[in-house]
């Protein structure tokens, strides 16, 4: 395999990026996209999160969690990142009704006024489609 070939570009969707690889035959993924956050007090302090969908150099869609909450001592913090594996075909013929299964209910209103979201997948399934 050439090493051009092995090259990634990413982007969004209709932008300088995307057309840089189309016409140097390189492998183009799109950028992560914001799709909603949470925060939620208790009496114990607060957890925020924010939710992502990223995709793997393969194409493979995920979701990222970044979850903060403040720990049990003054400065400290506890949290991370985690991934979670889409299926590959989970965004075949998807809108943000079915995006948004994936997802706390908390962040439901949320992603259904995405516009980004909305957007992408409009875009993402006209590239994608699948010919019955």
């Amino acid at each position: 395999m050439s090493e051009q070939s092995k090259t990634i570009i990413r982007g969004v969707y209709d932008s300088p990026e995307e057309e840089y690889a189309r016409k140097n035959g390189l492998t183009f993924i799109h950028d992560k996209i914001r799709v909603a956050s949470t925060h939620f007090e208790n009496p114990g302090g607060y957890e925020s999160r924010v939710y992502y969908l990223c995709f793997k150099d393969s194409g493979q869609p995920y979701i990222r969690k970044e979850i903060f909450t403040p720990g049990i001592s003054a400065g400290s913090c506890m949290g991370g990142e985690f991934d979670e594996d889409l299926p590959m075909d989970f965004l075949v013929d998807c809108d943000l009704e079915k995006f948004s299964d994936e997802f706390p209910m908390s962040c439901y209103e949320k992603i259904l006024k995405n516009t980004e979201l909305a957007e992408f997948l409009r875009k993402w399934n006209l590239r994608h489609h699948k010919d019955g």
